[in-house]
């Protein structure tokens, strides 16, 4: 009877670990936040206390959509951290090479990341979770950012070369298709589905930008929203150097500035858009600002006094800024990764 009991408490947590399921999840929403310092990724609650260290020479982080995971990815393997179970599930190694983004599938059952090779290759991986002990799929060459559709049937995100011109390009998480959505004049670095799926939000070089104007010999970007069903993108916002959807689809976090020198640029400042562009009102107060991320009931947004290198917490109704109650190391090497 006895080793009956202890088999069957060994099966509950280990199912516990696995899908993520706690009765008190309602209640940790908005109380965990991924923070990343110096390579070193932590844990805390929002205001900045109360510290777990996961992983160390971390490149990225990122919350299960549950919020009872971690995926992160160091020098070495690509890895699932579960905070119910405290296990640690490596689910693909990085012999050459490092990972630049990781991300979620919505219905938490895969883990897509990419490896660069400088100067050689850059190929998008998709990993099973739970690890079915199959080794991670190449969906084959990728560039900048990683997002699923809502569904999640599609990854999207930008491309360009000799080979492959501007243009928004998804890959069909099952089939490995690759399909055109949306070519450009210009180069696009950054792509992110809304949460809906109904449009997905870019940033592209502004075609009017005269690089030999900037002194640093960057380019201007622009925030555009591009709507799926009519295909025809719409310039939300000028100078972009980051944005983050709000989980309830109606808001952009965004990150302005112009680059003069090296990043973040001087004026780095935190945006508030709607997205038809109608409502519009800076967040930030001290500058450079980067970084901002949204909170899961999209009312607050998190981002970086770069010089204070302390994260600092909006409230979008009140406008009110809190400062968390630790700083960090330089401002460059701080900063929010996730936040559930």
């Amino acid at each position: 009877m006895r080793n009956k009991r202890a088999f069957l408490l060994f099966v509950v947590m280990i199912v516990l670990a696995v899908h993520g399921l706690s009765a008190d999840d309602t209640n940790t929403s908005g109380k965990r936040i991924l923070i990343k310092e110096s390579g070193t990724l932590f844990l805390t609650d929002p205001d900045g206390l109360n510290r777990r260290k996961i992983a160390e020479k971390v490149s990225a982080g990122a919350f299960s959509p549950d919020g009872n995971l971690i995926a992160y990815a160091d020098a070495k393997s690509v890895s699932v951290f579960s905070l119910l179970g405290g296990q640690t599930f490596t689910l693909g190694h990085v012999t050459e090479g490092g990972v630049a983004s990781i991300a979620w599938s919505p219905d938490q059952k895969r883990l897509a990341y990419d490896v660069e090779v400088r100067m050689k290759r850059w190929d998008l991986f998709l990993a099973s979770y739970p690890p079915s002990g199959d080794a991670p799929r190449n969906l084959g060459p990728w560039y900048e950012t990683i997002s699923f559709s809502a569904d999640g049937k599609f990854i999207v995100h930008p491309s360009f070369g000799p080979q492959v011109p501007n243009l928004l390009e998804t890959v069909n998480v099952e089939s490995g298709k690759r399909e055109t959505i949306y070519k450009a004049a210009t180069t696009i670095w950054d792509a992110k589905y809304s949460p809906d799926g109904s449009s997905i939000a870019f940033m592209m070089t502004d075609p009017e930008d005269d690089e030999s104007q900037n002194d640093s010999g960057g380019v201007v970007t622009d925030l555009w929203i591009l709507p799926l069903d009519s295909k025809k993108p719409v310039r939300i916002m000028r100078g972009v150097f980051h944005f983050d959807w709000s989980p309830d689809g109606r808001f952009l976090a965004i990150e302005t500035g112009t680059e003069v020198g090296d990043y973040p640029p001087d004026d780095g400042a935190i945006f508030i858009s709607s997205v038809d562009g109608k409502i519009q009102f800076q967040l930030s107060k001290n500058a450079p600002s980067i970084g901002p991320v949204f909170s899961p009931d999209s009312k607050k947004v998190m981002f970086v006094d770069f010089n204070a290198t302390r994260l600092v917490i909006g409230d979008l109704a009140t406008r009110k800024l809190t400062p968390q109650a630790v700083s960090g190391p330089r401002g460059d090497e701080y900063g929010a990764c996730d936040w559930k």
